[in-house]
């Protein structure tokens, strides 16, 4: 699915119901196979065709039309559960917004709206202070003339858009009142439509980041931190253990610095590694360094990926990085990265590495490349 697609919810109501086409007819006007449509039929019963006196199945214009809009869907790349999970959103939305519209007297009948898939680098207007680290989407929705945002607001209308900042706002608003379920309920959603790349790098990196800007501001506890936290941590072990692991290939080992707690950031890191391809160990919070330096003896990676978030405990990082450049060859890169780096540049030439920082899409088909692509000769620190 191309970013910043708009998706129009199909306006099936326009086309007549009659059941007139045979399935031969149906299979050559939307290029769906035969054995598809009846599986489609069978186990979603997104299709339910009518049988003429000789028992074959009869479509009508309007089925034709949802089987052209959910083919386009899995054309770009969403599953058929997926696809026909957005079409059942989309028609309860537009019910509902259909009935609380024509509520109002002298109103045109309601019937079309838009769902906008996020752009990369636009920014929500509410988020304009938030920084880089928020820099999510904002999603646009076709209005009925005459209508605002606020008139939707007031008139009680949810909003009918998959939106990344949406989902934000929904999950601070979850985590603050420790809701679970509700927060489960917008993962869910979200992964439904959604890469797991961008879950990670546009919804639970900048929830987590505003989570701690608030907690600095005094503004939520260190309990609601925790909370959300612990369940991304969980959300993030689940996808990581279900994703396929690559049996061969360099080995790229991922974890947290001697002493260090916070592991969401090399755990979406190792996460995001696994489904670029690379074979992938994650090996947790607070490494300890004479283990770690015998599990690189016995497993030989490629890149050794560790993240820093405690400026306090830099010097674990700082002599495990010299041991590690003092070992015989074939030795690992070590690549550093997290908040300790950017908050005290001057830690970056202490430790004997490859720093990285940035957008994690580039770093993580870098680290691909160099997984594979190793340069030759002494790795200095960047």
């Amino acid at each position: 699915m191309a970013r910043g697609e708009h998706i129009d919810a199909p306006d099936l109501e326009r086309y007549p119901d009659i059941p007139l086409f045979n399935t031969k007819a149906v299979v050559q006007q939307t290029g769906v196979l035969a054995t598809t449509l009846r599986a489609w039929e069978r186990r979603y019963r997104i299709l339910s065709p009518d049988r003429s006196n000789n028992a074959y199945r009869l479509y009508s214009e309007r089925d034709i039309a949802k089987i052209r809009w959910l083919k386009a869907r899995v054309d770009s790349g969403m599953t058929i559960s997926q696809a026909i999970a957005l079409l059942h959103h989309m028609d309860a939305q537009r019910r509902q917004r259909r009935e609380t519209w024509n509520q109002i007297p002298g109103s045109a009948d309601f019937s079309v709206f838009q769902i906008a898939l996020p752009v990369a680098g636009e920014v929500s207007p509410a988020d304009t202070t938030a920084g880089s680290a928020a820099s999510e989407t904002a999603t646009t929705t076709a209005e009925q003339p005459g209508t605002s945002h606020q008139d939707e607001k007031r008139m009680g209308f949810s909003s009918p858009t998959y939106s990344m900042w949406d989902a934000q706002q929904r999950l601070l608003e979850a985590f603050q009142v420790f809701d679970e379920v509700a927060a489960r309920a917008v993962m869910a959603s979200m992964l439904a439509i959604y890469p797991t790349e961008e879950i990670c790098i546009e919804l639970i990196r900048p929830v987590m980041w505003r989570i701690g800007k608030l907690w600095e501001e005094g503004l939520i506890t260190v309990s609601v931190e925790h909370f959300a936290s612990a369940f991304f941590r969980g959300l993030l072990a689940n996808l990581l253990h279900s994703s396929p692991a690559s049996p061969a290939g360099p080995l790229v080992i991922t974890c947290c610095a001697p002493g260090e707690a916070h592991e969401l950031a090399p755990l979406m890191l190792a996460l995001l590694l696994r489904r670029s391809g690379l074979r992938v160990v994650y090996l947790g919070q607070s490494i300890e360094i004479a283990g770690l330096l015998h599990t690189i003896r016995q497993t030989s990676p490629a890149l050794l990926c560790i993240s820093l978030s405690i400026f306090s405990f830099k010097q674990g990082l700082i002599d495990l990085s010299h041991l590690i450049w003092e070992m015989s060859p074939p030795r690992p890169i070590l690549i550093c990265g997290g908040q300790a780096f950017e908050k005290r540049p001057d830690l970056i030439p202490q430790v004997q590495g490859l720093y990285l920082n940035g957008d994690l899409r580039s770093n993580v088909a870098y680290l691909h490349q160099l997984a594979f692509e190793p340069p030759s000769g002494s790795v200095a620190i960047q």
